[in-house]
């Protein structure tokens, strides 16, 4: 079955029923007998699926948990209330005192607070690779238990050759954590790259609806019984309604994805016409880096761009004179953001001039020429405040 199919069928049961799943709230489960609470106490064990207590979710996060699990190609699928959760959570299910961790030097400036202010103070040792790493000899150590790499990456969107790298790090004994937002399990698959652990901060294009709040993570293979420790021992679970609303919005999320992909080409496009640009980020451009990877390992792009703009313009001009592009956080719901970004040393190293006027876009859903004339309007309002 075609994985557009899939995601209208994710969690339907037998007809008749309603086209979503119901949202359940419940924290107590009850039961008429003994030993029907002993039995679902026991196959809970094996089964994650089995409805016995509200931090374990109900049928609304399971209905979720398999859809994810399903689109990501997993062998098990939990879910956290937010994407930074759902990486501390599987860092520290991995990494103990005494390990080794590698992480890119891309990642989610979040994933590298949760290592300084959790991993290094109990003894968790954690070193950089850069974007391009593949062949991890000369930074594994014997102790290294585990690679956490971005692709794409945070805010400069480098795509890792993600099947040589894991080669690599099977190789040495580690095991390999993806942060996996980006591609949302549509764009891109890292467990079928050989991932052993792929994270997806639902908050964007999962929901799509910039109203949840939600991750998730899927592993496959021997790493799964260890993050389903963690899970239930820390007590992580979603509301219902959050994992209701998730799968709502994952129903269309192969054509809202799409229409982000087509507004953002025409966007670089117009921004790599323009003379106050300096460079355009997108993983789509043949000069971007990483791109031989994406065109090998991903099935498209979405709404993301970033983009360096020259000396001629006023950042704090152009983003206070944009009108459809609001100013906020996060990405992967509907609707245009903006935001200045202090980007990773990459660009430094690439002679990239001033960092100081790099500006992250999320191109929404809105008609394009609508969005191209609002960013012109304010590209020339903020040249002329220089």
């Amino acid at each position: 079955m075609h994985r557009e199919t899939k995601l209208l069928h994710y969690g339907r049961g037998t007809l008749p029923t309603p086209a979503n799943p119901p949202v359940v709230r419940a924290s107590t489960i009850l039961h008429d007998t003994l030993e029907s609470y002993e039995e679902t106490l026991r196959r809970r064990n094996a089964d994650d699926s089995v409805l016995s207590y509200g931090r374990r979710g109900t049928t609304t996060a399971h209905a979720l948990m398999a859809a994810i699990n399903d689109l990501e190609g997993g062998d098990g699928c939990w879910l956290f209330p937010s994407g930074v959760a759902a990486i501390a959570t599987t860092l520290q299910a991995y990494l103990h005192q005494g390990d080794h961790l590698l992480l890119a030097e891309t990642a989610f400036h979040a994933t590298r607070t949760v290592c300084d202010h959790f991993l290094k103070p109990n003894g968790v040792r954690v070193d950089t690779i850069p974007w391009d790493a593949a062949d991890l000899s000369q930074w594994i150590r014997p102790e290294t238990r585990a690679i956490f790499v971005e692709s794409p990456g945070s805010d400069t969107f480098e795509v890792m050759n993600l099947p040589a790298l894991c080669k690599s790090a099977h190789e040495h004994g580690a095991i390999v954590i993806a942060d996996n937002t980006y591609g949302s399990g549509w764009l891109y698959q890292p467990l079928q790259l050989g991932c052993d652990v792929s994270i997806i901060a639902g908050t964007k294009y999962l929901s799509g609806h910039a109203d949840v709040m939600m991750g998730a993570v899927t592993a496959r293979g021997a790493a799964t019984s260890e993050l389903r420790q963690a899970v239930l021992a820390c007590g992580q679970t979603l509301a219902p309604d959050e994992a209701y609303a998730t799968l709502r919005g994952m129903r269309t999320i192969n054509l809202r994805i799409e229409r982000h992909e087509e507004n953002a080409h025409v966007v670089v496009n117009w921004f790599k016409s323009r003379k106050e640009v300096e460079r355009v980020l997108h993983p789509a451009l043949a000069e971007h880096p990483g791109h031989a990877s994406w065109q090998r390992d991903a099935s498209g792009t979405n709404g993301l761009v970033t983009v360096l703009f020259n000396s001629r313009v006023n950042i704090r001009a152009f983003l206070n004179s944009l009108q459809l592009f609001a100013i906020g956080s996060s990405w992967g719901g509907f609707e245009s953001l903006a935001k200045k970004v202090q980007p990773t040393r990459i660009l430094t190293q690439a002679g990239m001039g001033d960092l100081n006027n790099v500006v992250r876009f999320h191109i929404g859903l809105e008609h394009v020429a609508d969005l191209i004339d609002d960013l012109e309007t304010a590209l020339n309002a903020a040249v002329a405040a220089k």
